[in-house]
C-alpha cells in the first residue's frame, strides 16, 4: 500500500474491524515497523491509542506532564540558557525560543484546562490516581493530554468513544481548527462528515483514498455499486446472446440451395464448405461462451433486508385511545435469493436491473471490489445522491433518505410512551382513528418491575410502531428490551449488545438457521454480503468484535419477525454497513424498538422517541 497525508489535511480512516486501521496508525506513529517498504514520519506526532498506556498508580497530573514532556524539556532548557546567557549560546537560545513559541508552549497549561472542560473532566482532581478513574474518564483524559500537547500531526484511534454530545461538538470544533495534519480512525459517521476532508478505506490489506470528505466517500461507493450492477447486467446479456447464437443463428448460415441433377459434384463440394463454416462458427461461439463463464462478473449481494409481515387484527371500534400512531407502508420487493455464483437470465437484461440481478464494473480510481464483497453506496432499487449527514434529511440515505413514515396516514392510536417526532400530524391521527380497526398488539407492559433496574407503568407496542429508546449508561435500556422480548405475543428478533457463541464452532455452523445442508447455509450466508467465503470455516473464537456482530446480524436476517428489538445495532460496524443497516430498518414493516447512541441513526429515525433515566420512562 502507498499513502501520504499533507499538512492541513484531516483524514478519516474507515473499514471493518480487524481490517488494519489501528495497525496503520501504529505505523504512522512509528510504534510499529513495516516488514517492507519505507515510512517517513513527522518529527512532532501526537498518538492517541484506544487505551491510556500509563501505570495505574500515576496521577492525573503525571499523565498531563507525560503528554507535555517535550514542551517541559524545552522550557527547562530555555531557563538554563537564560541563567547564563552568553554569545556562545545565543543562537541555541533563539532557535529554542522560536520553536517553543511555535509549539504554543506558553499556552500549554491553558490548553489543558480547556481540554478538561470541553471533554467533561473539570470535576477530576489533578492528584487523583488513574486507577480511581472510570474507563470513560481515562479515555477522555488521554485525548485531553494529546490535544493539549498540540503536536503538528494528530493520530487518533477512536477518539469519539465515551464522549457525550457536548464533548463531541467541542472535539469536532477543536480538530477543524487544528493547523497541522489529522489522521483519525472512527465509526462515528456524523463526526467523519463534520471533520474529515478525505477518507481512507482499509480493506483486504489495501488502502483506497476518497476525496470530498465522508459525503464524497459515500458518493464514490454509490457510483462503484452502480458500475458493478451495470457490468453484471452486460455480462448476463452477452452470455444470453452467445448462447442463442450458438444454438440457432450459427446453424442457419447454409445457403440452402436445391441440388440439381447436373450439379451433384459442385453441390457436394460447396456443401462441404458450408458445413465447415457452420462448424467453425459454432466452435467460436462455444469458445466465447466458455471464456465468459470462466471469468464471470460476480453477482452483487442483495441489500440487507429484515423479514417479517403481519395482518392487523380487527377489534371493536369502541376501543379508542388518545395518541396517534403510524400505519406501515407497503414493502418494496427485493430479491434476496441466496447465491454463491452469478445466475444467467432466461430473458435479456437491461441496465436498469435491480441490485439483486445487476452489477457495476470497476473503473479507474474506483474502490476495489470482491466476489462476495459489499459496496453499499446504494442500498435499494434506486440510485441516491448522498449528502451531508448533519443536514435535515427527507429522502433516502445517504443524504436523501426516505423516511419510513413518509406518506403514511396516521391510524388508530394507543398509549405510546414518549413524544411523536415533528412532522407526524396529531389532528390527522385523531380524525383517522374513529373509522379504522385497532392495530394488532405486539407487546403490552402494565406495571412491570425488574428489581430496582426498571419500572414500566404502561407501554404498548402495536403493529408498525417504531420506538427509539435513549438514555445514559445504566438507565435500564437493555433491561427494557429484554423485558419486551419476554412479554411479546409475536415472533421477536432480539439483538443484544453482547451475543455469545460457542468459540469452537465455525462461522458456518454458528449461523445454522433454517438450512439443513451446509451448501444451503453457505449460499444463504454469502448472499448477505456480511462474510467472505474464506471466513466461513473460521472458528468463531478467532473473530473480531465486529465480525461477531456481523454474525449475530446475519442470524437475525435469516428469520421472519413481527417485532425487532435492537440494542446498539450499529456498534462495531463500519460506516458503510451501518448505512445499509439503516436502510434495511427503513424498509422493515414490523414493529421496531431501537436503543442507540448513534447520532446519525438518531437524527434519521422517524417514529416515537422515549428517554429512560433511573429505570423509568421520562
Amino acid at each position: 500500500m502507498s499513502m501520504s497525508v499533507k499538512p492541513g489535511e484531516r483524514v478519516g480512516v474507515v473499514g471493518e474491524n480487524g481490517s488494519g486501521k489501528s495497525t496503520l496508525l501504529r505505523l504512522l506513529a512509528g510504534v510499529e515497523r513495516a516488514d517492507d517498504g519505507e515510512v517517513t514520519l513527522a518529527d512532532d506526532i501526537g498518538y492517541l491509542r484506544q487505551t491510556l498506556d500509563l501505570p495505574p498508580d500515576h496521577t492525573v497530573q503525571q499523565a498531563v506532564d507525560a503528554a507535555l514532556a517535550g514542551l517541559r524539556a524545552m522550557e527547562r532548557r530555555i531557563r538554563e540558557l537564560e541563567s547564563a546567557l552568553t554569545d556562545d549560546v545565543m543562537a541555541e537560545y533563539g532557535e529554542l525560543l522560536t520553536a517553543y513559541e511555535l509549539r504554543g508552549g506558553y499556552e500549554a497549561d491553558a490548553r489543558v484546562d480547556k481540554a478538561f472542560h470541553g471533554l467533561g473532566l473539570s470535576h477530576v482532581g489533578r492528584d487523583r490516581p488513574l486507577s480511581s478513574l472510570s474507563g470513560g474518564e481515562r479515555a477522555r483524559l488521554g485525548l485531553a493530554c494529546v490535544l493539549a500537547a498540540a503536536p503538528r500531526v494528530l493520530l487518533l484511534d477512536e477518539p469519539t468513544n465515551h464522549l457525550d454530545e457536548s464533548a463531541l461538538t467541542w472535539l469536532e470544533a477543536r480538530l477543524r481548527e487544528h493547523r497541522g495534519a489529522v489522521v483519525v480512525v472512527s465509526h462515528d459517521r456524523v463526526f467523519l462528515d463534520r471533520v474529515a476532508t478525505a477518507v481512507l478505506e482499509v480493506e483486504h490489506g489495501a488502502i483506497t483514498r476518497f476525496g470530498g470528505g465522508y459525503t464524497g466517500f459515500l458518493a464514490a461507493k454509490a457510483a462503484a455499486r452502480a458500475r458493478w450492477e451495470q457490468s453484471y447486467a452486460a455480462w448476463c446479456e452477452e452470455v444470453r446472446q452467445v448462447r442463442d447464437y450458438a444454438a440457432t443463428t450459427a446453424h442457419r448460415v447454409a445457403a440452402g440451395r436445391l441440388m440439381r441433377d447436373n450439379n451433384k459434384m459442385a453441390y457436394d463440394r460447396n456443401a462441404g464448405r458450408v458445413q465447415s463454416s457452420v462448424a467453425s462458427r459454432v466452435r467460436n461461439a462455444h469458445e466465447r461462451l466458455r471464456r465468459l463463464e470462466a471469468d464471470p462478473v460476480p453477482r452483487p449481494p442483495a441489500p440487507l433486508r429484515f423479514h417479517g409481515t403481519f395482518t392487523p387484527t380487527p377489534e371493536p371500534p369502541s376501543i379508542v385511545d388518545t395518541t396517534p400512531t403510524l400505519t406501515p407502508e407497503p414493502l418494496h420487493a427485493v430479491d434476496t435469493t441466496p447465491t454463491t455464483a452469478p445466475e444467467l437470465p432466461d430473458t435479456p437484461h437491461t441496465g436498469n436491473a435491480t441490485p439483486s440481478t445487476t452489477a457495476p464494473a470497476q473503473a479507474p480510481n474506483a474502490a476495489p471490489e470482491s466476489a462476495q464483497g459489499r459496496q453499499p453506496g446504494t442500498r435499494s432499487d434506486t440510485t441516491r445522491e448522498p449528502g451531508p449527514i448533519h443536514e435535515p434529511v427527507s429522502g433516502r440515505a445517504p443524504g436523501a433518505r426516505r423516511a419510513p413514515d413518509a406518506g403514511r396516514e396516521p391510524g388508530v392510536g394507543h398509549r405510546h410512551v414518549g413524544h411523536q417526532r415533528a412532522g407526524h400530524g396529531h389532528a390527522a391521527g385523531h380524525a383517522a382513528r374513529h373509522g379504522r380497526a385497532r392495530a394488532r398488539v405486539l407487546v403490552e407492559l402494565r406495571d412491570v418491575r425488574v428489581g430496582d433496574r426498571l419500572h414500566v407503568p404502561s407501554l404498548t407496542l402495536e403493529a408498525g410502531d417504531r420506538l427509539l429508546v435513549r438514555g445514559a449508561n445504566g438507565a435500564g435500556k437493555s433491561t427494557l428490551l429484554q423485558t419486551l422480548a419476554e412479554h411479546a405475543q409475536v415472533r421477536v428478533g432480539h439483538l443484544p449488545q453482547e451475543v455469545t457463541f460457542d468459540p469452537d464452532l465455525t462461522v458456518l455452523d454458528a449461523y445454522n438457521h433454517n438450512h439443513s445442508y451446509a451448501d444451503e447455509r453457505r449460499a444463504a450466508l454469502l448472499s448477505t454480503g456480511l462474510f467472505k467465503p474464506r471466513t466461513l470455516d473460521q472458528k468463531v473464537g478467532t473473530l473480531s468484535v465486529g465480525q461477531r456482530r456481523r454474525l449475530a446480524l446475519a442470524r437475525l436476517l435469516a428469520q421472519e419477525y413481527d417485532l425487532l428489538l435492537l440494542d446498539e445495532p450499529t456498534n462495531h460496524l463500519s460506516p458503510v454497513l451501518a448505512e445499509e443497516l439503516e436502510q434495511a430498518l427503513d424498509d422493515y414493516r414490523g414493529g421496531l424498538v431501537v436503543v442507540s447512541h448513534d447520532r446519525a441513526l438518531i437524527r434519521r429515525f422517524r417514529g416515537t422517541e422515549i428517554t429512560l433515566a433511573g429505570g423509568r420512562i421520562c
